[in-house]
């Protein structure tokens, strides 16, 4: 006997995904760190926007194909120019869109925590988290542009680098984030600041066959259970 198609109500093809982060601006207090300010969370030494987004595709056994994904985040970055001039002065930028949720302060610890000698985005060698599960990953690194004199506060992007999976998925959710990691010899009184901003991922929604769609099933269980 013929076995019956699975059919679905959703509407499959193009699709756009997207999430609203706020702006950022907090000074460094020596007894509690970073402030958690409008909707965003404190590390201590650094800030992170944590957020998700609900696409409930075992609803209709569907899977999600990543075509583009980005950050748009018009505005400026800030972040406190030190005196004297600090010989390991960074400001590094994390944007993720992951399958499973992350532990913030292993992000930290595994990106900029130089006492330990990491240097690994999510994802990465060295790191808890897998490559498939992060579809997109943006890594940038900024210093402050002296050529606007009194203004050096703001911030410019020296270095861009990608580290994205753009992996087919079946998750229900999105998890979206932003990180703002200064790195500075002494933080105490010291100011960062983003723009608000916006992720967009353009997907293409279908019906995978049977096998590959419970492979990819076993799959995303593996990596909740990471």
């Amino acid at each position: 006997m013929a076995k019956a198609a699975r059919t679905t109500k959703a509407l499959q093809g193009p699709r756009q995904l997207k999430l609203m982060v706020p702006n950022y601006l907090g000074t460094y207090d020596p007894t509690s760190g970073y402030p958690a300010l409008n909707g965003w969370s404190t590390g201590g030494a650094f800030v992170f926007y944590e957020s998700y987004i609900d696409v409930n595709l075992d609803l209709d056994d569907l899977t999600m194909f990543p075509q583009a994904a980005i950050l748009q985040d018009p505005g400026v970055y800030y972040r406190s120019a030190t005196v004297p001039e600090d010989p390991v002065d960074s400001y590094q930028v994390l944007d993720i869109v992951s399958v499973k949720r992350l532990t913030p302060l292993d992000v930290y610890t595994a990106m900029v925590n130089v006492s330990v000698g990491n240097n690994a985005a999510p994802g990465m060698l060295g790191t808890v988290d897998d490559f498939n599960q992060i579809i997109m990953g943006t890594w940038r690194l900024m210093a402050k542009n002296s050529n606007l004199g009194q203004a050096a506060t703001i911030q410019t992007t020296v270095d861009v680098k990608d580290f994205s999976s753009a992996s087919p998925f079946a998750q229900d959710r999105l998890w979206c984030y932003r990180f703002l990691m200064p790195l500075m010899t002494d933080l105490n009184g010291s100011i960062i600041g983003s723009p608000a901003s916006r992720f967009i991922i353009q997907v293409i929604v279908a019906q995978e066959d049977d096998l590959p769609y419970m492979m990819r099933l076993k799959n995303s269980y593996e990596l909740q259970q990471l």
